[in-house]
């Protein structure tokens, strides 16, 4: 179905990626996201919200990369339940955990998620900063803000600023002011085509080329509104390398004291970033990021890169 669908333009694509197995992947696009989620600590103690949900019958085992996150094992419509209406849990998809685990905020921190609507990487971000410090979460489209601000209450959370700004204002705002800075870039969502499969029909390269202008864009933004040691996390949940390793170059490009780190997440499957790809050569640092497609994990395809800026 999602391969007869598929436009020409995307398939050639996708076979000139090294290493791509694309018969896995349009079988793993055919397959539902598993449903996961978060327990969320800031209102109850975690093993107390798990024993809720077993006596409601649910199975669930430990997500390895994320803390505090969980993969349902058992049916059930984990909305209805009255533990998601209370914001006892968050439902997320497993990997879209990881880049918040990868930017690892600490208690105390000042921090920014960009583009943060509707909220699933924010309020994971409140979560890790225990009340402390402070979490700005933007989003410059009005109607998506009234999803995050929901969220974020639902949540629970109370050391956060909602805020409504393009993303490429910041630097002047606030210049170099956040430890750390969450950008998790609209994209092509190529990665997660199991939950609309409108994505390859629309494909085109034209869009992705106008995505990657915005994201160079909203990361040097990010980078230049980090203290000096702060660290960044770019991240997208698409395949395409001129969103992915060509957005980060050129931020290694335009930033010398931008430093790429690797993100060690436990038992997330993934492959390396490119260093190069048809007729582009990318600094070897793009070696250390994670490339991460639908079947690696059974889940959603990502791209994590996680940069400090060195002192």
């Amino acid at each position: 179905m999602i391969e007869s669908s598929m436009r020409e333009e995307l398939k050639n694509y996708l076979l000139k990626i090294p290493n791509l197995k694309l018969d896995l992947l349009i079988e793993y696009w055919s397959k539902p996201i598993p449903e996961s989620f978060r327990v969320n600590t800031l209102k109850l103690p975690e093993e107390y919200i798990l024993d809720r949900l077993r006596r409601r019958g649910l199975i669930f085992k430990k997500i390895p990369w994320a803390r505090y996150g969980y993969i349902l094992e058992s049916e059930s419509e984990l909305s209805l339940t009255i533990e998601h209406m209370l914001g006892l849990i968050y439902i997320q998809g497993p990997v879209s955990m990881a880049p918040v685990e990868a930017l690892d905020p600490k208690p105390g921190e000042m921090v920014l998620d960009m583009c943060a609507a509707p909220g699933s990487k924010s309020t994971q971000i409140l979560q890790l900063l225990q009340g402390r410090g402070v979490l700005v979460a933007n989003d410059p489209v009005i109607d998506r803000c009234k999803a995050l601000s929901s969220n974020l209450q639902r949540f629970g959370g109370y050391n956060v600023v909602l805020t409504t700004l393009d993303g490429r204002a910041f630097p002047k705002l606030v210049g170099e002011f956040f430890d750390k800075i969450l950008v998790d870039a609209p994209c092509s969502s190529l990665g997660i085509v199991s939950k609309d499969w409108s994505v390859v029909k629309n494909w085109s390269i034209h869009n992705v080329i106008r995505l990657s202008r915005l994201q160079t864009q909203l990361i040097r933004a990010a980078f230049d509104s980090l203290k000096p040691g702060g660290t960044l996390v770019y991240s997208t949940c698409t395949l395409t390398v001129e969103e992915n390793e060509n957005v980060v170059d050129n931020l290694l490009r335009s930033r010398r004291n931008a430093c790429v780190e690797e993100a060690r997440l436990d038992g997330l499957r993934y492959e390396k970033g490119f260093t190069e790809f048809d007729n582009m050569r990318f600094n070897d640092e793009l070696s250390k990021t994670l490339r991460i497609y639908p079947y690696h994990n059974s889940a959603e395809g990502f791209y994590i890169a996680k940069i400090r800026k060195c002192e």
